[in-house]
């Protein structure tokens, strides 16, 4: 049984799909590819460039603050005037990421001036960080210190998350020991400003101080309007002493942090460029900037993430058999693109990250995946039908199971005038010989070319892997040539062995598949031209039918019997339509017989007449799947006119017989039984019986000729000059044209003519183109001979001056036992076989002879035969 490749193909797919399918959940769900994922956001996030916010202003502690106020820390007294300037400056609301734990014993004083500029600001917000005490220790929440914590607007964490890589993309919402219930300050602050946009999640608890997990609440990405400095920032020196416009604070939001080198946090960014980090409030400025306009950016949840992956990557193996193998890589990268584009809008129009590092890669690998398993599927494929296709019996003689070589050269010898040959292995040694010896040749030889060498033809073979050479002798007057050397090519081809180990050593197995196809490819052609010559020289008219009646095969002598040109393509028409040109000798119409053959499986047989007149048998028989591959029916259309003609040749012989022959035997036993006979003188008796006798002498020596003519053999036909064959029947027809005063005609091109044939028979030919034009001519007419030479053929004409002979008759005449229209009585005196015998002479010496002017009055018979040079 044939596997399906369909099948294979489709089960193949699937298991590849899965596969990739399998690696990419694989990727995708350890992370192995974070690092490319944050390179494809980073080079993302560095094209969101936009203006910063007008109303969200920094106050740094940088280095001039420094340099102004001595070392970090500060005086809380200090802070608390920082407070109360921005706050008499109209600011809308001030977060200090600044972290106030314990108080100061040695400056109390300044505790309660920071506690009475919050209080009386009401509106600054105050950090809680996460920390461990020590290397491994127990994590704890540190707050400000509750009296401040207590006056202060609002808390929230400022933890910034920091990837594998040590850059700071995002944050979490909520973060908290246990449960995550401090929202990021910058919320806090939202949510003050704005209670119902921006709701607080979770209510504030009181912190708990077990040993507690962190919890972490809602992550966002955080995408950054521009490289550090990209805010407008004010040195907290520059505050103090209120160098700034009027307006500088007012209703704007004020992050009052660190930014002096060694101080504070600074931490790496996707948009920090030449190694600049960020500082600490400037990445609170980014978040709160992004929180108010909704652009936070929300990543992709672990299931959804996985689902897409998988679900993108198998969209290549439904896609790639729709489209043309060279179109595939053109899909991949297709895919490619589209993927990244559609992680580039959901980032920028929707804020949403898909990391498409996993599914690119899937999608970069389907395509050479898909492209091996393919051909590992292919090579297979074709390994397994090569197989087969070796294995099979084959139709082709030069495929079939050769003879020993010894055998066929024994059958060469038989056909060939072959004087020795001799068959020698690699090493020079005599393997076998027949008849004279040959010595090794002289001469290089090359593989499967024969060579000659004098009166020897020689040749290198591979026989059972190992080399041979092989040399026929003939004598030096026969060289072979033409059909012969075909044979003997034909020869060398079946019996030179390609080792397949040898000539695809050197290959790799693709290479080895694809000329093992290539070799299979020739042997179809071959089959097909074996076929298609094989039909084309049948007799018979050959057309296969399918199931729903049209031609699948058809050879040429089918159109020439269907009324087309013999060359005419009839594969795809209809073959009721090409039939229904035919007129069938039965009582059952086409589509009935159509329908008995093909749905009763009924064979038919019948005669029928073609185009012309032309006689045909027909034989149909239904094919069935099983047998013949298809549904249909097989139509032989046999040309029996030749058979007709016989037949009716032979009922004419018979007739002939049993009438004309039987008619003057008859006659002349009447004659010697009447009363003339018992009474009469014999001279009387003799002029009655001669016509009679005469007549039965001519129609059985008519009759003998013919037969002759038919049993002429070509090998005992000797040299001729036509021209004396001439002289010969006019000497002996003169007299009967004298007697009628008949004027002979002669007109010769040439003075001799001379070929290989028999002289009676061509005399007695020409002897009846003459007596029949002396007959049929009127008295004192005209004959006219006419001799002339056209290349290798000679054509001798002969016309006379009777009615001629009319278009319909003129095919019929050289019929046996045919007579044609005649006017007087006496002119019936042969029995038809004189035209006939004429053309069997004709065809012996490979000539014919034809009526060139039928129709028109004087017939005009030529005779043309070969001629020597």
């Amino acid at each position: 049984m044939h596997s399906n490749p369909l099948s294979l193909g489709l089960s193949e797919r699937l298991l590849t799909a899965l596969g990739l399918l399998v690696l990419v959940l694989l990727l995708a769900a350890s992370g192995w590819l974070w690092r490319w994922d944050r390179v494809l956001y980073d080079l993302q996030i560095d094209l969101w460039s936009k203006p910063p916010a007008r109303d969200i202003v920094i106050v740094a502690v940088d280095e001039q603050s420094l340099a102004d106020f001595g070392r970090w820390p500060w005086p809380r007294g200090l802070h608390a005037q920082l407070i109360d300037q921005l706050s008499k400056a109209g600011a809308r609301a001030i977060a200090m990421d600044i972290l106030f734990a314990e108080a100061d014993l040695h400056n109390p004083q300044g505790d309660r001036q920071l506690i009475q500029a919050v209080a009386g600001s009401g509106r600054v917000f105050l950090p809680v960080i996460m920390e461990q005490y020590r290397l491994g220790g127990q994590l704890v929440e540190t707050l400000p210190m509750p009296e401040l914590a207590n006056v202060a607007a609002g808390l929230g964490h400022m933890h910034m998350q920091l990837d594998a890589d040590g850059i700071a993309r995002g944050i979490y919402l909520y973060e908290g020991l246990g449960e995550a219930y401090w929202p990021h300050m910058m919320l806090a602050l939202l949510h003050w400003l704005e209670p119902k946009q921006w709701p607080i999640k979770r209510p504030v608890a009181a912190p708990t101080r077990g040993m507690q997990a962190i919890e972490r609440l809602d992550y966002r990405l955080i995408p950054f309007s521009g490289p550090p400095g990209h805010y407008p920032r004010y040195s907290y020196s520059q505050v103090l002493k209120g160098d700034f416009l009027p307006d500088a604070f007012k209703d704007r939001i004020v992050l009052v942090g660190v930014t002096a080198t060694g101080l504070g946090d600074v931490l790496p960014t996707p948009v920090s460029a030449q190694n600049r980090p960020m500082p600490g409030v400037e990445i609170n400025a980014n978040i709160l900037d992004a929180l108010r306009s909704h652009q936070t950016i929300t990543t992709s949840t672990q299931p959804v993430y996985l689902l897409a992956s998988g679900l993108l990557v198998l969209l290549p193996f439904v896609l790639y058999p729709y489209f043309a193998t060279r179109l595939v890589p053109v899909v991949a990268l297709t895919l490619v693109l589209l993927v990244m584009t559609a992680s580039l809008v959901l980032l920028h129009a929707f804020h949403y990250w898909f990391p498409p590092a996993v599914t690119l890669l899937g999608l970069l690998i389907s395509y050479p995946l898909w492209s091996w398993r393919r051909l590992e599927l292919t090579v297979a494929y074709l390994k397994l039908e090569l197989g087969k296709l070796h294995d099979e019996q084959q139709v082709l003689p030069a495929r079939q199971a050769r003879r020993d070589l010894s055998a066929a050269l024994e059958f060469l010898q038989r056909l060939m005038p072959l004087r020795g040959w001799a068959l020698y292995d690699r090493r020079g040694r005599l393997v076998k010989q027949w008849g004279e010896a040959l010595e090794t040749p002289y001469l290089e030889l090359a593989r499967g070319q024969w060579r000659r060498q004098g009166a020897e033809l020689w040749i290198e073979l591979r026989q059972a892997g190992d080399s041979c050479r092989l040399g026929l002798r003939w004598s030096r007057t026969e060289v072979p040539r033409g059909r012969t050397l075909a044979l003997l090519e034909d020869f060398a081809n079946r019996y030179d062995q390609l080792d397949e180990a040898e000539s695809t050593s050197t290959l790799e197995q693709v290479e080895r598949r694809i000329r093992q196809v290539q070799r299979a490819s020739d042997r179809l052609a071959q089959l097909r031209g074996f076929i298609n010559a094989a039909l084309g020289q049948m007799d018979d008219g050959l057309l296969v039918v399918d199931s729903l009646g049209l031609v699948v095969l058809a050879n040429p002598r089918a159109a020439r019997y269907l009324g087309r040109e013999e060359g005419a393509t009839l594969t795809g028409e209809e073959a009721l339509g090409l039939l229904q040109a035919l007129q069938i000798h039965s009582e059952l119409a086409w589509p009935e017989v159509l329908r008995r053959l093909l749905l009763e499986a009924q064979p038919i047989r019948f005669e029928a007449l073609g185009p012309g007149r032309l006689e045909l048998y027909l034989q149909l028989q239904p094919l069935d799947l099983a047998s013949a591959g298809l549904y249909g029916m097989i139509v032989n259309l046999s040309n029996v006119e030749a058979l007709k003609q016989a037949e009716r040749t032979r009922v004419k012989m018979i007739n002939f017989l049993s009438h004309d022959l039987r008619s003057p035997i008859t006659s002349l036993l009447a004659l010697t039984q009447s009363r003339q006979a018992l009474r009469g003188s014999a001279a009387e008796l003799a002029q009655q019986i001669q016509p009679l006798a005469r007549r039965s002498l001519k129609m059985a020596d008519d009759f003998l000729q013919h037969a002759r003519a038919e049993a002429a053999d070509a090998t005992s036909f000797q040299d001729t000059d036509f021209v004396a064959v001439i002289y010969n029947v006019i000497g002996e027809v003169y007299a009967q044209a004298q007697l009628r005063g008949i004027r002979l005609e002669q007109h010769y091109e040439v003075e001799e003519a001379w070929l290989q044939g028999n002289v009676a028979l061509l005399e007695r030919a020409l002897l009846n183109l003459l007596g029949n034009a002396i007959k049929f001519s009127p008295r004192d007419g005209v004959v006219s001979i006419h001799l002339a030479r056209h290349g290798d053929r000679i054509e001798c004409c002969v016309q006379d001056q009777g009615p001629g002979i009319s278009a319909e008759q003129a095919e019929e005449i050289f019929q046996p036992f045919h007579h044609g229209e005649q006017s007087e009585p006496h002119q019936r005196s042969g029995v038809g076989l004189g035209l006939s015998f004429v053309k069997v002479v004709a065809e012996k010496h490979q000539g014919r002879i034809e009526l060139r002017n039928p129709g028109a009055p004087g017939a005009l018979f030529c005779l043309q035969l070969p001629c020597e040079a």
